[in-house]
């Protein structure tokens, strides 16, 4: 059995993480075709923290307090002899699809898009449903990015906002996929300093769809994202980045181990602070403090100064991160439980 004793860290929020990179003031900006453009004498440009900076800043407000451990208690066929982890399951996590492919029989990953869906219940069967209901949730977070990324390399921060919000908006229905195999671990939990345990369910489903149903999804995406834009001249401008757009989506991100974990931590940390922005936002329609709502208002349009940071300066990472919303918090939290298991 394999058992995993980590730290539940305290992380830099997102706000707190992208901020820092708006207040960086360079003499220089990097331009598509590599050159240095000027910039203005007053003008600040943001520039993204690398990761180290990155890891470095989160130990540095490490207050490991509630230490968990993790172990694999069962999982699929394990009665036939299958590992705990399948050779292919890490290296797929980190967006590396080739040793699936060659178990499965797949093909190049220029022939076909292969995913990854994650879920955890405490329930075996709810873990498997909701991997397949989160598919798509996971899939409309890609696209979003790869969108709003893009944006941001064009638009101003008034445009990209308003990108941002559709995108944000738009839903996908995906068709044209197929699974390629299942697979579960149960995971015990515990609290290493009050030895309370609890057991949940990690599913694991992998899908398969060819490269140009995939395409076609994508440029469906794209065009209603367009369609929404009330900006004629937006509209153009991002029709003119599909073509940027459906390159990206289709190429293989492949992340390191250190890259991956500094991502879904986050990203789990942007997930939980966009859910307690939306219980603000609803506890601050009974509220009777102006005070209280000016910092509100304030604080918003600090976050949105910081994702268009991220967005346009920011590494993958940051950018990961910033197109987080509340709704993403369950396959984000089942991807964090994931990475704690297998690394």
């Amino acid at each position: 059995m394999k058992s995993i004793k980590r730290p539940r860290l305290m992380y830099l929020t997102v706000t707190g993480l992208v901020c820092g990179i708006a207040l960086a003031l360079p003499s220089c900006v990097t331009t598509q075709g590599g050159q240095q453009a000027p910039v203005a004498q007053n003008e600040s440009v943001p520039v993204a923290p690398s990761a180290k900076e990155i890891q470095q800043e989160q130990n540095a407000n490490n207050v490991d307090t509630k230490p968990t451990r993790m172990t694999i208690r069962d999982w699929s066929n394990r009665s036939v002899g299958e590992d705990a982890v399948p050779n292919w399951l890490k290296p797929l996590t980190r967006g590396n699809s080739s040793v699936i492919r060659n178990e499965f029989g797949l093909g190049p990953n220029t022939a076909s898009k292969v995913g990854l869906s994650v879920a955890q219940r405490p329930d075996r069967n709810e873990a498997r449903v909701q991997a397949g209901l989160l598919f798509a949730a996971q899939t409309a977070n890609s696209l979003k990015q790869y969108v709003v990324t893009a944006a941001a390399q064009s638009l101003d921060q008034r445009q990209m906002d308003i990108v941002e919000d559709i995108t944000t908006a738009t839903k996908i229905n995906i068709t044209g996929n197929r699974t390629v195999t299942d697979f579960w671990q149960e995971v015990e939990i515990e609290d290493v300093d009050n030895r309370s345990k609890r057991r949940e369910y990690l599913w694991y489903t992998v899908y398969e769809m060819d490269m140009s149903t995939w395409s076609a999804l994508v440029r469906k995406y794209v065009n209603d994202v367009i369609g929404a834009i009330p900006d004629r001249r937006v509209q153009t401008q991002m029709a003119n980045s599909f073509g940027e757009i459906d390159a990206k989506s289709k190429r293989e991100e492949v992340m390191s181990d250190e890259e991956f974990n500094l991502r879904i931590r986050l990203q789990e940390q942007a997930a939980k602070d966009a859910q307690a922005r939306e219980i603000a936002k609803i506890n601050s329609k009974t509220a009777q403090n102006q005070a209280a709502a000016d910092v509100a208002r304030t604080q918003v349009q600090a976050e949105a100064d910081a994702r268009f940071a991220a967005y346009k300066y920011g590494d993958a990472a940051t950018a990961a991160a910033a197109s987080t919303t509340a709704a993403d918090f369950d396959w984000i939290s089942a991807l964090a439980t994931s990475a704690n298991v297998l690394y």
